[in-house]
């Protein structure tokens, strides 16, 4: 039997310990072998494994588990490089991930793994045992790195050139996944310890959008506002209150939103907050942190408690989507358009932005669009220029050059036709048959039209009329609401 194979049936056995002991003895001669390694690195990971285990069950003090994890993580460091892009150098990558947030040294074991191992496997999101997605190793992995960065960062005996290679981690996450929420997150976080509120805000607006209904972004809204908008952090932290679907999601925002409710006089709020959190702490055996001893030691929580005057905060639902909707118009791009047609089948409105470029906007997301003809001119808000619409806005232009223009000419329908034209001094606009329908064929009339520039389904570019204005000066519009309307000669449009 090899080595390696005693290594692997004493792990089977549970001997694990004998089978490190072995590994350790065979290694110095046998470095070379694939097969002694990859049993080494397992003997390794029962042991870390056991570890972490130990710590999650709360068996372990922070100083033991940090220790002795280190140990086996820097020996499988000096043995482990000949194992990268194997499953078993993956499987140690796992352990650190799990224990990342309670060990020290996980960000210098981080950058000793690197990116540039990651195998295939490692790269795609997975379905676990009780069916959910879940997402790939190395986005956990560039995760779990930029959380632990920005807690080094806070930190003034951190090594620094290790904060700044996490950091560069999380610039190079973002230019690679600029909407993952957790990567913002942890951005926001890093821009608000540097005194940057504004990128802060930025970075956090695409999470509050794509997690409204989640306590923690709303918290950390709230302390980015702190400092320059006191007001409206109020209402973020007490939103994060009502949001939160267990009690220690919340547990230390509670308190702090009793200080600042006491800051501004609202005492009797305040101490309905205090009071929820001295509950929470005496329900699970917690201590009682000195934060909130001060806040249960005030006078104004004996008074609400002497003449039971504990009050509850008002809903802050309606307010902070407000203030998200006014975050949200700061941190888009703006990008000029003219609704084209409205498809009712699919629930959309398709926006013009050029000749053959546009934006559909969802009805069940932007409910009002739906009752706006075509040719009618609006703004769309993207995360970038090319990020999905997360806003729009009526505009004050009345025409778009070259997209979107009224129009004064002769229109003339044929007798055998059932479209028509607008001769205008220099362009000629095509008026659709359920436009051109209310002018009689062989008669020339004078009229104005409002047109989109297009181009149609044979690539052809050119002017088609969304509304004719008659001799009486009453507007003709499109009737069809699922599209542009189907024409007789569909070659005819823009010859």
């Amino acid at each position: 039997m090899t080595s390696s194979n005693r290594i692997f049936a004493l792990r089977k056995e549970k001997r694990s310990a004998e089978a490190l002991e072995l590994a350790r003895a065979e290694f110095p001669k046998n470095n070379a072998d694939i097969w002694l390694l990859r049993a080494y690195a397992w003997a390794l990971y029962d042991h870390v494994n056991r570890l972490v285990e130990a710590n999650e069950a709360k068996q372990l003090s922070p100083v033991a588990f940090n220790s002795q994890i280190s140990l086996y993580i820097r020996e499988f460091s000096r043995m482990g490089k000949p194992l990268r892009g194997d499953g078993t150098f993956s499987q140690m990558v796992r352990l650190g991930i799990k224990a990342s947030k309670y060990w020290q040294e996980f960000l210098l074991f981080a950058r000793w793994v690197g990116f540039d191992h990651f195998t295939k496997e490692d790269k795609e999101p997975f379905v676990n045992d009780q069916g959910k997605t879940v997402d790939s190793l190395k986005k956990r992995f560039t995760r779990a790195v930029c959380r632990e960065t920005v807690a080094k960062a806070a930190d003034p005996n951190s090594d620094r050139d290790l904060v700044q290679w996490g950091q560069g981690v999380m610039e190079d996450a973002l230019k690679e996944d600029p909407n993952d929420q957790w990567i913002n997150y942890y951005q926001s976080k890093l821009h608000l310890a540097d005194g940057n509120a504004d990128l802060a805000i930025k970075c956090l607006t695409p999470v509050l959008r794509r997690q409204p209904r989640a306590a923690w972004p709303w918290s950390q809204l709230g302390e980015v506002l702190e400092a320059t908008r006191p007001e409206d952090a109020l209402i973020c932290y007490s939103h994060a209150t009502q949001l939160a679907r267990e009690e220690q999601e919340v547990a230390k925002v509670r308190i702090h939103l009793a200080d600042r409710l006491a800051h501004v006089g609202r005492f009797n709020e305040a101490a309905q907050q205090a009071s929820l959190a001295l509950k929470y702490r005496e329900q699970h055996g917690y201590n009682v942190p000195q934060e909130l001893q001060q806040l249960l030691a005030s006078d104004w929580y004996r008074k609400a408690c002497e003449s039971n005057g504990f009050q509850r905060l008002p809903d802050a639902e309606t307010a902070a989507k407000a203030l998200l909707k006014g975050l949200d118009q700061r941190s888009l791009t703006y990008v000029q358009g003219v609704i084209d047609h409205i498809n009712a089948e699919k629930g959309l409105s398709y926006v013009l932005t050029g000749v053959d470029a546009g934006i559909g906007l969802m009805h069940r997301k932007f409910h009002k669009v739906a009752t706006l003809p075509p040719g009618t001119i609006v703004e769309i808000g993207r995360e970038g220029p090319e990020g999905m619409p997360q806003d729009w806005r009526l505009s004050d232009a009345r025409s778009i050059p070259g997209l979107c223009e009224t129009f004064s000419g002769t229109l003339e329908r044929q007798e055998d036709k059932d479209f028509a034209f607008v001769h205008a001094s220099k362009e000629r606009v095509f008026v659709p048959p359920n436009l051109a329908k209310a002018f009689l064929p062989g008669k020339p009339f004078q009229v104005s039209c409002l047109a989109i520039r297009r181009t149609n389904k044979e690539g052809k570019t050119g002017w088609r009329a969304t509304n004719v204005l008659g001799q009486d000066g009453s507007p003709i519009r499109e009737a069809d609401r699922n599209g542009p309307a189907p024409l007789s000669e569909p070659n005819k449009e823009f010859a």
